[in-house]
């Protein structure tokens, strides 16, 4: 699993700020896992694992609250 912060959230999907990382994550409200989608904000840190999206690019996958 990997950590990061909540960079941008916007409607249903977002980004995911890695520290050793230059590129960030996408997220999408589906793979949050024990959180709604309205209930995260800006800020917080989430846990995750990497996985690949409909486009073959990453995308984060189990999306929880740390």
């Amino acid at each position: 699993m990997k950590e990061g912060i909540i960079k941008v959230k916007l409607n249903g999907f977002g980004f995911i700020k890695l520290e050793d990382a230059a590129d960030d994550v996408f997220f999408h409200a589906n793979n949050l896992e024990g959180i709604e989608f309205d209930s995260l904000e800006e800020g917080n840190v989430v846990s995750f694992e990497v996985g690949e999206g409909k486009n073959g690019k990453e995308q984060a996958l189990n999306v929880q609250l740390v």
